[in-house]
C-alpha cells in the first residue's frame, strides 16, 4: 500500500481522493495540502487525511511515500521539482507544464 499525499483539495483533488480512498488495494491518501485547510477540514476528517498548508509541510512528513498534484497548471513545474528533490514519486495532472522549458525542467528533476 502506497501512502500518498495530495496537493490541491479543490473540486478535482477531492474527486481523486474519493476515487481511491477505501477502494484501492494499492494507494491511499494519508495527507493533503492546500493553502487554506479550514474549508476542507470536514472533508479531510471524513477521509482520514492529515492536513498541511503547503507542499513543503507535506513533504516534511516521512510517511508520505508519493505525491499527487491536483493544483493549477502554472504551479506544476515548480512542484514537480520540489517533490523530485524530496526523492518521492509524483503524479501530475495534465498538463505537465505550460512551457516546453518548464516541462523539460520537470522531467529532468
Amino acid at each position: 500500500m502506497i501512502n500518498a499525499g495530495i496537493v490541491g483539495l479543490g473540486w478535482w483533488g477531492k474527486n481523486l481522493v474519493e476515487a481511491v480512498q477505501g477502494k484501492s488495494e494499492h494507494i491511499r491518501f494519508t495527507r493533503g495540502a492546500c493553502r487554506d485547510p479550514r474549508p476542507v477540514a470536514g472533508f479531510a476528517e471524513r477521509h482520514k487525511l492529515a492536513l498541511a498548508s503547503s507542499l513543503q509541510e507535506l513533504l516534511a512528513d516521512d510517511r508520505v511515500e508519493a505525491v499527487v498534484l491536483a493544483t493549477p497548471h502554472s504551479l506544476h513545474a515548480e512542484q514537480i521539482v520540489a517533490v523530485a528533490q524530496a526523492a518521492r514519486p509524483v503524479l501530475c495532472e495534465k498538463p505537465l507544464a505550460l512551457t516546453r522549458a518548464d516541462a523539460a525542467r520537470a522531467i529532468d528533476a
